[in-house]
């Protein structure tokens, strides 16, 4: 097989949703008093990135960067700044889905979901808003959404065109979707999807686009921050070199989305030794083989793995 490397430039930045909950009793507790930032109005931070609230979510957004040193680096500076500015007896965890506590959803915020519409790359359609309802009441779900842009060079301009960004969150559905499904399958993951991060969920952007589809699994390590940036540059070039739909019909349309959204992890097994091996760059299989390595030794603890250390906010 021909050794495949990533070279082509692109901007890559997140948002990632966690979890609040208190050291102590490991009670599952609101955003909503703790954090000061708003959708609307993010509290910026020291060194780039804000921290706000989204429904009982912790949320932080990272700068765009266009290097993976950086996509790294930018994801442990805004986690170590956010979490100095929560209270000492909190932490945060990163968990695809939960159910809260009733005392924590009375605030009018916390009944507040999907602000702005996402679209479905597949049917080219807006997605239907999620609420959880009934004995889902409390159900609340956690997402680390992969925001790619064009750095203004050629290669990736189709970034900006309406084709081109349906391509690419197809192409992130192949690699991202289906790898995640191995690596993110567990009950709370296919829980989420019911409502969000269906297949091909993504939204449009000036600079490129914002694909949903991913529950908060990725940011639990370096190691699989970094496997989603070789695979963002993979699927670039399967869009780049237009043979993104060769790949698709290969695989088939409706076994990509039918194995993201049942959590069919045997299928993604499939998929990924028959089609996309062959695909990915030589870092992409490495970091797929190092996070495979840590998920079978259960080898991937959140604080641990960034090396977050806690310090009480200042008054």
């Amino acid at each position: 097989m021909e050794e495949k490397t990533n070279m082509s430039k692109f901007t890559i930045g997140c948002d990632p949703e966690f979890i609040m909950r208190e050291k102590g009793s490991r009670k599952l507790i609101s955003a909503i008093p703790h954090v000061r930032g708003t959708k609307y109005e993010p509290m910026p931070l020291p060194l780039g990135g804000n921290i706000q609230r989204d429904n009982v979510a912790v949320e932080i957004a990272t700068d765009p960067t266009d290097s993976a040193a950086g996509f790294v680096g930018n994801i442990k500076a805004t986690l170590s700044e956010a979490i100095k500015t929560l209270p000492e007896e909190v932490e945060l965890i990163a968990e695809a889905s939960a159910h809260f506590p009733e005392d924590q959803l009375k605030h009018p915020e916390a009944e507040a979901f999907g602000c702005d519409p996402d679209y479905c790359a597949w049917e080219c359609a807006e997605n239907e808003k999620p609420c959880p309802v009934g004995e889902n009441y409390t159900f609340r779900s956690f997402g680390a959404h992969i925001h790619v842009g064009t750095t203004g060079e050629d290669e990736n301009a189709f970034l900006l065109e309406f084709q081109g960004k349906i391509d690419m969150v197809k192409a992130m559905d192949c690699f991202h979707g289906i790898i995640s499904t191995v690596l993110d399958s567990g009950d709370k993951s296919i829980a989420r999807r019911k409502l969000y991060g269906k297949p091909g969920a993504h939204r449009p952007k000036d600079y490129g686009v914002e694909y949903r589809v991913l529950s908060n699994y990725w940011l639990k390590s370096p190691v699989t921050v970094m496997l989603m940036y070789n695979l963002t540059s993979d699927a670039l070039d399967q869009v780049r070199e237009g043979i993104i739909s060769q790949l698709i019909e290969e695989i088939g349309k409706d076994n990509i989305r039918n194995t993201i959204m049942n959590g069919d992890t045997k299928t993604a097994m499939e998929i990924i030794d028959k089609h996309l091996m062959k695909r990915m760059s030589q870092d992409s299989i490495h970091y797929y083989n190092e996070a495979i390595a840590k998920l079978r030794a259960n080898d991937m603890d959140f604080h641990k793995e960034w090396e977050l250390y806690h310090h009480r906010k200042e008054s």
